[in-house]
């Protein structure tokens, strides 16, 4: 097993003593990731009532709609707090040191296959031109570590949203081990609450099939040098290379747990991946103003149209320029943008949403997973919203590689609902 060890090291890769829930209800334990609806708080009110006293992941996570509330680093001290009391409670069993592979369904997607390892933070930066074994697919706001590095850097447990992928064209490394999966033990089986579908994981632990795993990572490790990109949870995993980094300088241990993050890895081809756009709220925004000042900088034409599906529909049109779908109290209509030096329509956009709210420090903006959310929240008084389009996979690693992490909130595996819910978790 040493020498298996080694090899899956060499790639980054940890296997993990995985802890899940021995008795606790799983359908109140799992909770979704903690930066979905973040301007939705009626569904984390909802989440709390259908957990009520019951063990969950939600006692031990900070939901970003919560962020900007006065007890934020009173919750801060209750999850560390609520951490060590399910430890000493027994909350907890430890699988076999091995993977576990998952198998989820939502209500878009039948099924999308996913397996949880650990990932060595020192093959990871999340600096913008990282050509790290592990790199981040999104620019990092620095801003936004903070609150996550006072909640990990007293935790006793690593419970994680992230999702890493993988680009095996062959599929010879997580549906391969799928094809095994009635000899493997399973560990959990249940639906997920608030229409998240259903999730299943099996337990990898005997030595023959992680064998047969680590080859195949060793065949895609030969063909590039970057094997991982994140996926979902970049600022999560920023926030775990941020607190190893200061260990380091403290003089932890090189084996120190907190070198490692448990992770979810799913392959880019899988049949269960859809790549779903990140759109844009602004809120307390003139807009006559904002598309004025638009006018202004940029070769731009902005049309008002009749309808929603007509306004996806220009969006989604083939064409050179940059488009960006609106919704507004007033209607929808779409933006054409010529900006040939810029190849990414996230981009472009970004960059003026950027420049017009350092001149107006009062318009706020949060990113949206989800047509509907977005429409909800756009035909709110002083909001305004911005649709686009999804980028392609077959795009992905190559954009990665060539010019390094995309612009922040550039893509998204999934809807909100899809997304990962916290359910294993290690101890640190």
């Amino acid at each position: 097993m040493n020498s298996l060890k080694n090899r899956f090291e060499k790639m980054g890769i940890h296997i993990p003593e995985i802890l899940l829930p021995a008795a606790a209800e799983m359908e109140k334990w799992a909770v979704v990731a903690c930066d979905q609806y973040s301007s939705e708080k009626n569904y984390w009110e909802k989440t709390a009532e259908l957990v009520g006293n019951e063990p969950s992941t939600l006692n031990l996570i900070l939901p970003e709609c919560y962020l900007e509330d006065s007890d934020k680093q009173e919750r801060v001290v209750r999850i560390n707090s609520m951490m060590n009391r399910y430890l000493d409670e027994g909350i907890f069993r430890k699988l076999d040191r091995g993977f576990v592979i998952v198998d989820r369904s939502t209500p878009y997607v039948k099924s999308r296959q996913g397996m949880i390892l650990s990932v060595d933070l020192e093959k990871y930066s999340f600096s913008k031109d990282s050509k790290s074994l592990i790199r981040p697919t999104e620019g990092t706001v620095l801003d936004r570590l903070p609150p996550r590095i006072e909640i990990r850097k007293n935790a006793p447990l690593d419970l994680p949203h992230i999702l890493l992928l993988i680009n095996d064209s062959e599929k010879s490394i997580i549906e391969k081990a799928f094809e095994e999966g009635d000899s493997f033990e399973t560990v959990y089986d249940f639906d997920l609450m608030q229409g998240g579908g259903h999730v299943r994981g099996k337990l990898i632990s005997n030595e023959s099939s992680l064998e047969r795993i680590c080859s195949a990572f060793e065949r895609l490790y030969e063909k590039s040098d970057m094997l991982f990109a994140v996926g979902d949870g970049n600022h999560s995993l920023a926030t775990a290379k941020e607190i190893w980094e200061e260990l380091k300088k403290d003089g932890a241990p090189e084996d120190h747990p907190a070198r490692y993050a448990l992770v979810e890895v799913e392959n880019i081809f899988n049949d269960g991946i859809i790549f779903e756009p990140i759109h844009r709220v602004l809120f307390n925004i003139d807009r006559k103003d904002f598309f004025d000042s638009m006018k202004k900088e940029m070769d731009c034409h902005i049309e008002w149209l009749d309808s929603e599906v007509a306004m996806k529909e220009k969006v989604r049109e083939v064409s050179e320029d940059h488009r960006i779908g609106f919704a507004h109290a007033e209607g929808y209509g779409y933006i054409s943008i010529k900006e040939p030096e810029i190849k990414l329509t996230y981009e472009v956009i970004q960059k003026f949403i950027d420049s017009y709210r350092e001149s107006h420090r009062d318009v706020n903006i949060d990113y949206i997973h989800g047509g509907k959310a977005l429409v909800d929240l756009s035909f709110r008084k002083g909001n305004l919203g911005l649709y686009l389009n999804a980028i392609r996979k077959s795009d992905f690693f190559p954009m990665i590689v060539a010019g390094g992490a995309l612009p922040r909130k550039t893509f998204s595996i999934g809807e909100a609902e899809e997304k990962r819910y916290y359910i294993e978790s290690r101890s640190l």
